[in-house]
């Protein structure tokens, strides 16, 4: 509608009449107002919760690192299926947050446990880490794949197609699927950078 009465250009034909675009597009721009509102808040509200949880500030981070990358998972899905990202997508995104940030929590707290286990051993960071990534190898993609068994259907509208679940549950299969993959393979390399730059600031202050 806003694109129609661009072209039409009315106020310069009529100068006397004022053209606003309402209705739809005004609900849209609300509910995308609301959604940034709420997205914002959601991942605050994750983000403390991991700090309560983990007794730490970098962690938390890492949990919330593979975001990022299930949103580009999410991208390149519509763009690939020639979709447009609509606002039911977006919500799809929204309920995808907590799914993969369930994901790397699983993850990190196995770390945290090996690594409280391994504290009096002589053992090197990287063996503990990729024998935790093995560990939760099995868990994370279990997870994943029960999830995608049961929105894919939906995305291709196998059984019937609806409008609004459709892009949601589209965003929210292929941004899961991205992002778990990018978590099993980035997220024990950056634990075990965030674990040598606490030791390294541990060690700094030592010496200080």
């Amino acid at each position: 509608m806003s694109e129609a009465l661009e072209r039409l250009d009315l106020s310069k034909n009529f100068p006397g009449i004022r053209v606003i675009s309402e209705g739809g597009a005004k609900e849209t721009m609300q509910s995308m107002d609301s959604f940034k509102k709420a997205f914002i808040m959601a991942i605050f509200g994750i983000f403390l919760l991991l700090v309560l949880l983990f007794n730490s500030y970098t962690q938390p981070a890492l949990v919330l690192a593979s975001i990022p990358f299930s949103v580009i998972g999410v991208i390149w899905a519509f763009y690939l299926h020639g979709e447009t990202l609509s606002f039911f997508a977006i919500l799809g995104t929204l309920a995808l947050v907590g799914v993969i940030v369930n994901d790397s929590l699983v993850l990190v707290s196995h770390l945290n446990f090996l690594k409280a286990k391994t504290a009096n051993k002589d053992t090197q960071p990287h063996e503990w880490i990729v024998q935790g990534a093995k560990d939760r190898l099995r868990a994370v993609v279990l997870t994943t794949l029960t999830t995608l068994a049961g929105v894919i259907p939906l995305a291709y509208g196998i059984g019937g197609t609806d409008f609004i679940l459709q892009p949601m549950a589209l965003s929210l299969g292929y941004g899961l699927l991205f992002g778990t993959v990018m978590t099993l393979v980035l997220l024990p390399c950056l634990y075990l950078i965030n674990h040598e730059f606490v030791n390294w600031v541990k060690n700094f202050r030592k010496i200080s």
